[in-house]
């Protein structure tokens, strides 16, 4: 039992009202796990019988995720899952199995794609809200015939409650450690029988920095985060559904890299502190509607992003040897940046209706972005930092066409066939102006218009076969690619040269798997071995001698597999776990690249091994002495490999590991519970590189422990 546990994941908690119920059990007494449903090919079923390699989170699990890290919360309880939050804007950069951007040289330049209710989210956008989510999907392995650009690693589909036709008022609140603090209001409410329903959620955290700054004599490294969500669902008849649902998620706060080796690790020399404000808001419409033959579904959405930073290029602690008052004054080698971005996202859809043997969804996808950047350098004087100086305004706009379809076929007995295809054509234009303030090697002026056009093919194809109601293994080959253009980080204009364009990167991608149900329904055990090759993969290099970026597209190769599975051991106690193994290395480097990388070298944020071990124990109060209600207990431990910060494999970041947990009590209308987040209080390691001779990483939060209660009307 316990190497079964050691070796897999799937996550699964109930919902934070669930009471004690019977179950249904086995011939032998035993209690069989919950069926999971999930919607990761556009249609309701059992995770089970799916040939993805799929996570889901849902319940308790997506609650006690942390709204300051949820990226990075959801990417540890996922083996081949790594999310780096580096701060700025580019904050849904990820890397599953090996493969993702290394830094998204553009909006939509990411392998793996966030989706909220099926609409993607830009890769400069704020982390997607957890806030009053029904279930977390993570797809691993090339997504992009049903979910298109910017899945070529894979999908991570965050999939909303929607208002229902009974009234629900709930109020949850946390304080905790370090100006930890959580309010929630969740309220629902049929506003006609049967007919129209309406729901709002509203959450607003914060929590105070940690990271110490001898200079300004303060901490760094606070945020401030909030998200709302409102529905509409308009049912005219039995066949209909509408849902409009309006969206706003902010993050303010301060995301710092530090000196690794400093003697006060972790500690800032920001003077003044770094600022970055990521904001979204937007609609969504989605309209589906019956047939006899098939179901017809559109999804019409428009969303804006914002993002304001403010950066100290000269950190105190990182050039010791240099007079205070050049590096600690607070008005000079300043940078600052002011983006904004709208996306427009209109799909319609056919599929096969529900319960036909033949499953099938076909359609047409029109995407639209317009991004803009404006970027001003505030006396900017110390040596190597002239790309930041000056005044840069950049736009960037893409219109994307895509038609796809994919269909899985009964062929005899227990096998069936699957085959996917998507073809896209992407227009893109960039323009790019420098105005110079004198910097040494920069040019007064220099303007760039640019052009890029491609068009691709993505999907999938491949076996599985039943070989029981409770055992199936697959096969599959798929296409993936990540779009090309041209980059939001400049590096030659300021220099009087125009920016390089990148090319799409494109993968091929083998996998075999296995899902399998135990102990007459009372345990899972899923399995999946994958082979990636990758040409073009986008990185962006530093090279810390010449303080120079540099664009390449390189190609490398990925291989391994992940195990996962739950257990109910019994009616009160539920086991989880999971293990992955990945080896990503770059291949036929061309020598004299200028980025520093060569053949061999291990991709960067590629852990080896991610593993993560949990249990959720719940009992009917009564047992311990309390009138009503559950008491209820969960931990999980989680534990990320070394990984190379860079593409020069300068050095390693260190593994680790983070232990959560919760304690509580609920009832029918109140609940109560403490928590601990990082309880070992590991100062770990998110992403690092190189800054001049000296390691630099950005350290994640430390712990955070706390109490929360939650009232329900």
């Amino acid at each position: 039992m316990a190497a079964v546990l050691l070796s897999s994941t799937a996550l699964h908690g109930t919902g934070a009202w669930a009471q004690t119920t019977s179950k249904p059990v086995t011939d032998t007494g035993g209690t069989v796990l919950e069926r999971i449903v999930v919607t990761a090919r556009r249609a309701s079923e059992d995770a089970q019988s799916v040939p993805i390699s799929i996570n889901i989170l849902e319940g308790d699990r997506v609650k006690e995720i942390s709204s300051t890290s949820s990226n990075s919360d959801i990417a540890r309880s996922t083996p081949n899952f790594y999310n780096g939050y580096a701060g700025t804007r580019y904050t849904n950069r990820a890397v599953m199995r090996g493969v993702g951007s290394l830094l998204p040289m553009s909006p939509d330049d990411t392998s793996v794609v966030f989706n909220t209710g099926d609409v993607p989210t830009s890769a400069f956008g704020p982390m997607p809200s957890t806030l009053d989510l029904e279930r977390i999907e993570v797809l691993r392995g090339p997504q992009g015939t049903l979910y298109g650009r910017g899945a070529q690693a894979g999908a991570v589909n965050f999939v909303p409650v929607q208002p229902g036709f009974a009234k629900e008022l709930q109020l949850r609140g946390e304080i905790g450690s370090n100006g930890k603090a959580l309010g929630e209001f969740i309220a629902n409410t049929p506003l006609i029988d049967d007919r129209l329903a309406g729901r709002l959620a509203v959450q607003y955290s914060q929590q105070d920095g940690d990271i110490f700054n001898p200079i300004r004599n303060g901490e760094d490294g606070g945020f401030r985060i909030g998200a709302a969500r409102g529905s509409l669902l308009f049912t005219p008849d039995t066949d209909t559904t509408a849902l409009l649902s309006f969206n706003y998620n902010s993050n303010d706060g301060t995301t710092q890299n530090v000196l690794r080796n400093a003697s006060c690790f972790p500690c800032s020399g920001s003077n003044p502190a770094e600022h970055h404000f990521v904001d979204n808001y937007g609609a969504n419409l989605r309209i589906e509607r019956a047939f006899e033959s098939f179901r017809l579904t559109s999804i019409s959405s428009i969303q804006r992003y914002g993002s304001e930073s403010r950066m100290d290029l000269i950190d105190g602690l990182l050039w010791p040897g240099f007079p205070a008052g050049m590096i600690n004054d607070p008005h000079a080698d300043m940078f600052y940046s002011d983006s904004r971005e709208t996306d427009y996202f209109q799909e319609l859809r056919l599929s096969s209706p529900e319960g036909s043997a033949t499953k099938w969804t076909a359609g047409f996808n029109f995407f639209r972005s317009e991004f803009g950047v404006g970027t001003y350098g505030e006396n900017v004087t110390f040596p190597g930092f002239e790309l930041f100086s000056g005044r840069q305004s950049q736009s960037h706009s893409t219109n994307s066409y895509a038609a796809f379809g994919e269909a899985t076929v009964p062929l005899a007995g227990g096998l069936s066939g699957i085959a996917g295809l998507r073809l896209t054509h992407e227009d893109k234009k960039s323009a790019y102006r420098f105005q110079g303030d004198g910097a040494p090697g920069t040019v007064d002026r220099h303007e760039q218009r640019s052009d890029f056009s491609d068009t691709y093919l993505t999907g999938r194809a491949g076996l599985s076969y039943d070989w029981s109601d409770d055992f199936m293994t697959y096969a599959t080959i798929g296409r993936g690619a990540v779009t090309g253009g041209y980059p939001t980080a400049t590096i030659l204009i300021m220099f009087g040269r125009d920016e390089p364009m990148f090319p799409t990167s494109l993968s091929w991608t083998y996998e075999a798997g296995f899902k399998s149900t135990l102990w007459d329904g009372q345990a899972t055990l899923n399995g999946s071995v994958f082979y990636n090759d990758v040409s073009n993969g986008h990185l962006l290099s530093y090279d810390a001698t010449t303080m120079a970026y540099s664009i390449a597209a390189l190609d490398y190769t990925s291989y391994g597999g992940e195990l996962e599975a739950r257990v109910q051991l019994t009616p009160e106690l539920t086991l989880f776990g999971g293990l992955g193994f990945t080896r990503a290395t770059l291949r036929d480097v061309p020598a004299n690249n200028g980025t520093g990388a060569m053949s061999g070298n291990g991709v960067p944020n590629v852990p080896e091994f991610t593993a993560n071990i949990g249990a959720e124990y719940r009992e009917a109060a009564e047992r311990f002495g309390l009138e009503g209600g559950e008491v209820y207990a969960s931990a999980s431990y989680q534990y990320v490999g070394a990984r190379a910060a860079d593409i020069k494999n300068s050095f390693d970041l260190a593994p680790y590991g983070i232990l959560n947990g919760r304690i509580g009590w609920e009832g029918d209308k109140t609940g109560i519970y403490a928590f601990g987040h990082n309880l070992l209080d590991k100062r770990y390691e998110v992403t690092g590189g190189m800054s001049g001779r000296e390691q630099v990483i950005r350290p994640g939060l430390g712990r955070t422990i706390g109490v929360g209660a939650t009232v329900r009307f």
